[in-house]
């Protein structure tokens, strides 16, 4: 499961380009419809307001295939090659990262005929300038876009060297008209939107939603002759529509993928699944966090992630399509293994092998220290289990019994507490749900009472998140992903998700702070910055890496070629946006 948003970054002073980069499609007629799902159990209504995110375009991910953004960031790659210039050809900084100076592409027309220039971007960024349309988190701005020629520059309170996805990549421009409409009411409904994108609304029902190509798309006639984007409620169904043809893009997990698609038509069928983010064990340290007792404590917080078995969360909870995380620094690997300290301290210091199969001899987990489990606790100032025994020559810790609540000798004990808590996840997101139940029954033969406590859905699951801290005490969730540690390093320390733990840090607030205002180019500078975050995440534990999570991606080569693959990884995947219309373009019609 990884529903997030992401967040790249082009460690550059300033890009410029030449020629669009787009496709080698200019004038011929498209190929065959091309059928994408961008996610599932969508309730289609006819609103394609990309900064309400209630919309269809919002829950479909179809925003950029209309509304373009400013530069097309591919999400697993940091370097230039991972920056495409988009509706902007160039930006660069000034006032010491506060400003960005972008330079707008000329001789571009919206889908109705009328001309694009650098009033509609700066009519934008005057949208996301109100707190209720700054879906993505636009920084703060000081004041509103400046116009001069052929450029608008951004002004924002601080420097933003870290924010580039979010603000250029993440920002879909609306005509000038429109975008006066939506900052003054952000949640009106659009029924046909106009944008610069190379498709365009041609019909729409509460079923199927089909896009047409722009006539007037910049950048050439589309690849294809029509997008369809189908209504589809589960990804069972979506499984049933990949193999009878009825869909050639997916974006969801498909339940037994490759016995189920694409064994049965290697040549065409086909499953990349790029990792782009950290799943992991949430801690709710809020007061009153529902009765868990003693995960407040960094020790236990420790002893709970090194005593999961990950290869196990990875091949049972998640069918092979998640690899399980090997290092307690939370970052993305191997993606951001340039940030790994260089005395690999932190590399593969998490222990996959898991717990032997049989509780009665199930083996903690070995720290690089040669710390475990039992020494970890035992530091803490826990008691071990009464009938347990430990034998350090080997590792193997037996308690003795399950700690499952009912004879606490078998549990971890300290000022007449247990370990206790429950995994709090959703029972439709059945990899996640499957996982809950893994960790519990790896930790109980390990002395610590842990169960599962289903949510019937995701609303109900997210709602008790973000508003009602006594209704859960861990869960699995997904990351904010990105090619930079910044952008999940934030919102664990000190964006949405630290507020939903209660844990504040403030050696990694001001980590963060540096991080945000050093120049990516200056790496003997930014390095120890993000090493510090790194050492905070191992030895605090505020969250417990699991996973690194899927960017799924499901399709069919049947109709076009030139998808992004494990052999040429040249974008994010997945069939949603930003990346959905740089990829439509790449595609190439089979004959």
């Amino acid at each position: 499961m990884n529903w997030r948003s992401l967040a790249s970054l082009l460690g550059v002073a300033a890009l410029a380009v030449g020629a669009c980069q787009q496709s080698n499609n200019s004038t011929s007629p498209g190929g065959k419809p091309l059928i994408a799902e961008p996610t599932t159990g969508v309730t289609f209504s006819q609103d394609f307001n990309p900064y309400d995110s209630n919309s269809v375009a919002s829950s479909m991910g179809t925003r950029s295939i209309v509304n373009e953004p400013l530069v097309e960031f591919d999400e697993l790659d940091p370097t230039a090659a991972g920056t495409h210039p988009w509706l902007a050809t160039a930006f660069q900084f000034a006032n010491g990262g506060k400003d960005i100076q972008l330079t707008i592409r000329q001789n571009v027309k919206f889908n109705d005929g009328s001309s694009f220039g650098p009033a509609d971007v700066a009519a934008t960024y005057k949208v996301v300038a109100n707190p209720k349309a700054n879906v993505f988190g636009v920084p703060d701005q000081a004041s509103d876009p400046t116009v001069s020629n052929n450029t608008v520059t951004l002004h924002f309170k601080t420097p933003q060297y870290t924010s580039l996805f979010t603000i250029l990549g993440k920002t879909y421009v609306l005509k000038a008209s429109v975008a006066t409409q939506v900052a003054a009411n952000p949640t009106m409904a659009i029924a046909n939107p106009i944008g610069t994108g190379p498709f365009m609304l041609a019909s729409y029902s509460s079923s199927l939603i089909k896009w047409k190509p722009n006539p007037n798309y910049w950048g050439g006639t589309p690849p294809e002759s029509e997008i369809d984007t189908p209504a589809i409620a589960t990804n069972a169904a979506a499984s049933d529509a990949l193999v009878s043809g009825q869909l050639d893009w997916a974006g969801n997990d498909i339940p037994n993928v490759y016995e189920n698609y694409v064994n049965l038509n290697p040549q065409t069928n086909h499953a990349w699944f790029a990792s782009g983010s950290t799943v992991t064990l949430y801690f709710n340290l809020n007061p009153g966090n529902g009765g868990a007792t003693g995960i407040g404590e960094a020790a236990v917080r420790k002893a709970i992630s090194y005593g999961i078995d990950r290869n196990a969360l990875a091949l049972l909870g998640e069918s092979g399509y998640e690899r399980a995380a090997s290092s307690s620094s939370a970052l993305i690997l191997p993606n951001q293994k340039a940030f790994l300290p260089s005395d690999g301290s932190l590399a593969n210091d998490l222990s996959t092998a898991g717990n032997a199969p049989d509780p009665a001899t199930a083996t903690a987990q070995k720290l690089p220290a040669g710390m475990d489990v039992y020494d970890i606790l035992k530091s803490g100032g826990w008691t071990p289990p009464a009938s347990s025994h430990f034998d350090s020559s080997t590792g193997v810790f037996k308690s003795g019994g399950n700690c499952d609540g009912s004879n606490t000798a078998n549990c971890w004990t300290k000022g007449g507490q247990t370990i206790k808590f429950s995994v709090y996840d959703p029972v439709p997101f059945s990899d996640y749900w499957e996982n809950a139940a893994l960790i519990s029954q790896e930790l109980q033969p390990l002395g610590m009472n842990v169960t599962t406590k289903p949510a019937q859905g995701y609303s109900d699951w997210n709602t008790t998140l973000t508003s009602n801290p006594a209704g859960w005490q861990t869960m699995i969730h997904w990351g904010n992903g990105g090619s930079i540690p910044y952008i999940q390093f934030y919102d664990w320390f000190q964006g949405t998700a630290a507020g939903q733990v209660g844990y504040k840090n403030a050696d990694a607030t001001a980590a963060l702070t540096a991080y945000a205002s050093t120049d990516p180019n200056d790496t003997a500078s930014l390095y120890p910055v993000v090493q510090k975050l790194e050492k905070i995440m191992s030895s605090d534990v505020p969250y417990a890496p699991l996973l690194y999570g899927a960017d799924w991606n499901v399709y069919s080569s049947a109709k076009y070629t030139g998808w992004p693959n494990q052999s040429h990884p040249y974008m994010n995947p997945s069939p949603t946006d930003p990346q959905m219309a740089y990829i439509l373009m790449q595609l190439k019609p089979v004959s």
